[in-house]
């Protein structure tokens, strides 16, 4: 699976922001000289192999975090937030309603993947849900990254408190990858202060 660069752009700088110069550095310098050239050269917009990205996650977790994906889920939700910054994009969200952004987002999961969708399964006032679909070879990590992302896509839309588990996932022998979403306050049109596209 192919992915856009955005996704280890977009880490490298959360990390660089939130754990400093010095921890990004013995990031990079764990990582293997394929990652390392793509750190260094690559644009957003280029694709790369998911596994590089997967790598950059691992290093990171073992040089930030426990082990248990929080890291990874930190890089989805900077990515998501960094995502969504034209006032075209903004004005989008405040103009249409959450089920039509919701599909709308998961819709442009190809934009960024070259492989799988991503569905919406449900939402209402207080829950939704969604599954990522046709992935050959799902990893756990970048899993993480996206119930991140999905709760940035929650308080986009207005929601309150929100909690998003990853209650299903291939990569841990499951037979689907899902995520259950849930908040408080109903979830409203109007301007949201941050947005997002799917991104690894």
């Amino acid at each position: 699976m192919q992915i856009k660069a955005q996704g280890i752009l977009n880490a490298a700088e959360w990390i660089q922001e939130e754990h400093g110069q010095a921890a990004l550095r013995d990031i990079i310098r764990a990582c293997s000289p394929a990652v390392r050239d793509r750190y260094t050269s690559a644009i957003a917009i280029n694709w790369h192999p998911m596994g590089e990205f997967v790598e950059f996650l691992e290093i990171a977790e073992r040089t930030l975090g426990s082990g248990d994906g929080r890291i990874a889920d930190g890089v989805g939700a900077a990515g998501a937030r960094k995502n969504m910054k034209s006032a075209i994009l903004r004005l989008a969200f405040y103009l249409a309603k959450p089920e039509f952004l919701m599909k709308r987002v998961t819709q442009m999961w190809r934009q960024f993947n070259d492989e799988g969708s991503m569905e919406l399964l449900h939402l209402d006032e207080l829950s939704g849900s969604i599954e990522l679909k046709g992935v050959t070879s799902p990893q756990w990590l970048f899993c993480c990254t996206l119930t991140g992302w999905a709760r940035e896509m929650v308080i986009a839309l207005g929601g309150e408190h929100p909690v998003v588990k990853h209650t299903e996932c291939r990569a841990r022998r499951h037979a689907r990858c899902v995520w259950q979403l849930k908040w408080t306050g109903q979830v409203r049109r109007g301007m949201p202060s941050k947005g997002l596209t799917p991104e690894g």
